[in-house]
Formats: C-alpha cells, structure tokens, sequence
C-alpha cells in the first residue's frame, strides 16, 4: 500500500474520529478503567494490544451508527468499548491459535506472555465486554453482540477446518469468513441503532451495511498479504501463505489452476512444503490468471451492497462518511 492510499483510506476514519472525538475518548477511559481494576498481569496485556489500534473502526461504527440518531447518553460508549474488548479478546485467540508472532507491527502477546496467559486474558475481555452490554440495560444489543461472539467461535473452528485446503468452494470460504470477520462488523453497527432508538428496519440495514463491509473488509486483508509490506500491515508478508490458509485469491487460483500448478497448490499449503521462492510464484500464478483485479471485483461488489443499506439511515454528516469509510476500503490493497 503507498503512502497515498493509507491517506484515502483513512480520510473518512478521521473524519468521522474528529466528528466524535469526546464519545472515543470516553470509550478508551471506559476501556482503561476497566483494565485497570484487573490483575496487573492481564492489565499489561490488554493494553499491549489495544493501545497498538489507533483507528478503533469497529468500536468507531457503533458510536457513528448511534449519533447518527442524536443520542447523547453512555449507551454508545459501553457497546462501543465493548464491541473493542470482544475483537481485541478474539485476537489474542487468533494468535494463538495461528502461532503469529507479529500484530500491528507489535509481537504478539503470545510471543511475550505465552499461550497460557494470552487465552486467559482474552477470557477476561470477553467477560469485560458482557458486563459492559449488561449495563446498557438492551437485552436487544446484548442479543446481538452475544449472537455475534457465538458465530465468531464458529468462524474460527471452521477456518481452521478448511485451512491447507486451496479445493475449498467460494461458499464454504464466505461462510467463514461472515461468521468470523463480518458478523462483529454487523452487530457493532446494529447494536448502536438499537440503544440510540433506531426502528427495526434501519437496525437491519445498520446490520447489512456493516456485514458487507466486513466481508469486503477481509477480502482486501487477504490481499494485503500478498501485496503489501510488513510496516504497513502490521504482519509479515506472505503470514497466510506460510501458514496455508485458504483464503480467497488461492481459492480461485485453485479455480483456474492446470493440473501442474495444482501440484504447486497441494505441496505448498496442503503439505506445506515451502522453499524460499515458492511465494513469488504464487503470486506468479495470480497475476497469470488476473486473480487480484477478480478479488477486487468481489469487493467492490460488498461495498456496492454495504453503500446500499444506508438508504434507510438518517441522512447526515456522519451518513456521508460512512459511504466514504466503505468506498476507501478498497484503497487498502492498492
């Protein structure tokens, strides 16, 4: 990613983080005195992590779906550092589970706590994150976040299930993906239209809008580790590729692969038999058959979607950035 289009990308985060300045500064010390009440060991590592996200989108979208609807009370602010402890608890999961070494350009609480104290101090987020919906009092944005961390579960067991599979069908990966990236989008910006008093059919856009951006959202993620460097990723390159997961360039790859190229396929991600050059030509493979400009194509498709589902919202400032925010997520592969 150039340096020009980390700007695009972020220019709507900025302007909606300038728009709602006070409400994310209340949502990082409802975040901090909530890690400070806790033992010293999992205050040290909840805030190795969640003080390396400075953008805080998931979080960012519940407050920006609540003030699109003028609600001033603290209901946003507890989903919102709650939405942040869920996704910051299923990282610290995430990285154990994939043995990484590298988030955010940070090491991995993994690497410097162990695996035993990372899995517990994602507990304790997660338990965190269910106090702090149960003090906004809706059973309505509890019903949806829990229903969302439940699919997240899912989400992992079954991209764990397809790993080192590149024979794996499109629907079988956006399942997963749905479940384990665009279902917390969803519900970040649901539940923050329930409590500000939204009706059931913009809480259900809200729903749509950040679904499709979460999946158009983890498409570009898959991308970027083939295209992108490590400081801008927070991750080392070709992270996915080592690990053999299937993610959606390798999928359709598979696709259009010739028998040769499928034997390529099948020793580097099912036996993950790599040698030193065997990235490079995987990225060889896509460029042959147009794989990245496919990918994209995928993605505008999503954001094309999420941009509809904004229809049914109030339309405000705040309305404006989010379509903005959705179009430059495609920046991030570029």
């Amino acid at each position: 990613m150039t340096e020009s289009n980390t700007k695009n990308y972020e220019k709507s985060i900025f302007q909606l983080r300038d728009l709602l300045t006070q409400s994310l500064k209340a949502v990082d010390q409802e975040i901090i005195s909530r890690l400070n009440k806790s033992i010293p060991l999992i205050n040290d590592i909840g805030k190795h992590l969640i003080n390396a996200s400075a953008k805080r989108l998931r979080p960012l979208l519940t407050l920006a779906m609540a003030a699109q609807f003028n609600d001033n009370s603290k209901k946003p602010i507890l989903l919102a550092a709650a939405v942040e402890f869920i996704h910051t608890a299923t990282l610290l999961h995430d990285d154990v589970v994939d043995e990484s070494n590298l988030r955010r350009g940070k090491k991995t609480a993994n690497i410097i706590w162990g695996n035993e104290f990372s899995v517990l101090a994602g507990d304790f987020l997660f338990a965190q994150a269910f106090e702090l919906m149960v003090e906004t009092e809706s059973i309505e944005a509890l019903s949806s976040l829990a229903s969302a961390s439940c699919k997240i579960t899912q989400g992992e067991f079954q991209q764990i299930q397809i790993a080192k599979k590149p024979e794996t069908s499109q629907k079988d990966y956006f399942e997963v993906i749905g479940k384990k990236t665009a279902e917390l989008f969803g519900a970040s910006c649901k539940s923050g239209v329930i409590v500000a008093g939204g009706d059931v059919e913009q809480q259900n856009a809200a729903y749509e809008y950040g679904f499709n951006l979460g999946l158009a959202f983890q498409i570009v993620d898959d991308l970027m580790d083939f295209n992108n460097s490590p400081n801008k990723m927070g991750k080392n390159l070709g992270d996915d590729f080592k690990l053999g997961k299937t993610t959606l360039p390798v999928i359709l790859a598979w696709q259009k692969s010739s028998p040769k190229e499928k034997q390529f396929w099948i020793k580097t991600l099912k036996e993950l038999n790599q040698e030193p050059n065997d990235f490079q030509s995987a990225i060889n493979i896509f460029n042959k058959y147009n794989i990245f400009n496919e990918c994209k194509k995928k993605t505008e498709e999503f954001i094309s979607e999420s941009i509809k589902c904004l229809e049914k919202l109030p339309d405000t400032k705040i309305k404006n950035y989010l379509i903005g925010l959705a179009n430059e997520n495609i920046e991030r592969s570029k």
